[in-house]
This record gives structure tokens, C-alpha cells and sequence, in this order.
């Protein structure tokens, strides 16, 4: 009897296409949206299949069989949806290609609130920023200025535009390889309308505490962004 039900939910569940299903509604995915339902049965049939996860052979059996069934459903259902999901793959590539470019500035992470004060100014800007960096969200890019001056520990230097890139590969490295890197501990010192901030960058790799002195302020189009940065970058690799 618990084997006709187990069966029974089974295929319920499979005949619904229950990966497609959840892809549309899940708030937290946000794409590829072409055959989604697929590309997550495959994702999750890998992930129970992982050694570490110590998986009892009952419920390795289960999930297998599980996900075995739901993928030629969802693969009806992501094919059904394709005139829908294609249009939304497009436009999720045309954003992508939006936020990555470095010709123009990106809308500031803060907006300055008429008659604060610098220092105020830069406090939400750090911790805005700084919490993007905790959260390994490649939107940190947008904290620096395409103008902005970076000067790296042994001599290099970089344009803001460049190190835009080079900020979003370090951070697409290091959540794929489970590093962490915070700025803690800033003090704030005002020049003028701009603020020097000087912290500490923790990494969970060698070297642990390093040095960071950036400088913020408002740019040409009144945006607040970090115009300098002194500090060791992000490794190549």
C-alpha cells in the first residue's frame, strides 16, 4: 500500500511538470527562463547525487526517480512556454549587457538627500556598499565611477571602467569558490565635498586584513560614487 501511494504521488507530481512550475513561481530564480524546468531537474538530480550529502539509498531512490519522471513534463511544459520564456531570456541578456557596460555611469547606489552632510553622505554610501560586497552582488560595480582613479598594492593602476570588470569577475570567482571578502571598521575623514574612508578589507584567503582608503563624492551627473581607491584589488585568479 505505501508503495501504490509513494508511486501515485510520483507521478502526480511528475505529471504536472512541477520543475516548470516552480521556476515561474520561485521569486528568488531569475532565469535562464528557456526550459527552466529542465536545466533545475538536471541541477537538482546532480546536487542529490553529491558523495558529501550522505544521501540514504532510500531517498537517493526516491529523488532520482522523482526528478527522472518530472523532466518530460517540464520539457512540454518549457517547450509550451517558449514563446514566453524566449522574449524573457532576450531581455535578461539586453539587461545583463546593461549593467556590464562601462561607457557611461550606472544609476549611484544612494541618492544624495539635499542639504546632508558629506560625511552622511558617505556613511549610507559605504554601508550600501559595503553591504553589496557582503552579499557578493555584482551591482557593487555600480559604487565606482567609470572616471574613478584605483591604485593597486605593487604599482598598478586602473580607470574605474576597467576596474568595474575586474570587480564583478572577482566576485563571480569568489561565490563559485565559496571566498568571502568584507570591508570593515571604516573612519571618515571630509575633504571638501568629497569623503576619504579609510577600513579594513577582510578576506577569508591569504592575506586575511589588508588596507583600503577610498575616496567618494558626487559625480557629473550629481550621483555620490567612489572616485579613488587605494587597496591590493582582486587577484586574477
Amino acid at each position: 500500500m505505501r508503495a501504490l501511494r509513494a508511486a501515485a504521488v510520483l507521478a502526480l507530481g511528475a505529471s504536472l511538470g512541477c520543475m516548470t512550475i516552480d521556476t515561474r513561481r520561485d521569486p528568488s530564480y531569475h532565469g535562464p527562463w528557456v526550459y527552466s524546468g529542465v536545466r533545475k531537474d538536471g541541477a537538482l538530480l546532480d546536487s542529490v547525487h553529491e558523495p558529501n550529502l550522505g544521501q540514504e539509498v532510500g531517498a537517493l531512490l526516491f529523488w532520482s526517480t522523482f526528478l527522472a519522471m518530472d523532466a518530460p513534463f517540464s520539457f512540454l511544459a518549457d517547450t509550451a512556454l517558449l514563446p514566453i520564456t524566449i522574449p524573457e531570456d532576450r531581455k535578461l541578456d539586453a539587461d545583463k549587457a546593461r549593467e556590464a557596460q562601462v561607457n557611461s555611469e550606472r544609476p549611484s547606489p544612494i541618492e544624495p538627500t539635499p542639504g546632508e552632510d558629506a560625511l552622511a553622505t558617505a556613511r549610507r554610501l559605504f554601508a550600501t556598499c559595503a553591504e553589496l560586497l557582503h552579499d557578493q552582488d555584482p551591482h557593487l560595480s555600480d559604487c565606482y565611477s567609470i572616471d574613478a582613479q584605483v591604485e593597486l598594492a605593487g604599482g598598478g593602476s586602473l580607470r574605474g571602467s576597467e576596474y568595474k570588470q575586474a570587480v564583478r569577475a572577482g566576485i563571480e570567482r569568489n561565490a563559485s569558490a565559496g571566498r568571502y571578502v568584507e570591508w570593515r571598521n571604516p573612519t571618515f575623514s571630509a575633504d571638501g565635498e568629497r569623503v576619504r574612508i579609510d577600513a579594513t578589507r577582510a578576506s577569508s584567503v591569504d592575506p586575511p586584513r589588508t588596507a583600503i582608503t577610498l575616496v567618494v563624492g558626487p559625480c557629473a551627473d550629481g550621483g555620490w560614487r567612489i572616485v579613488s581607491e587605494t587597496s591590493i584589488g582582486w587577484a586574477a585568479r
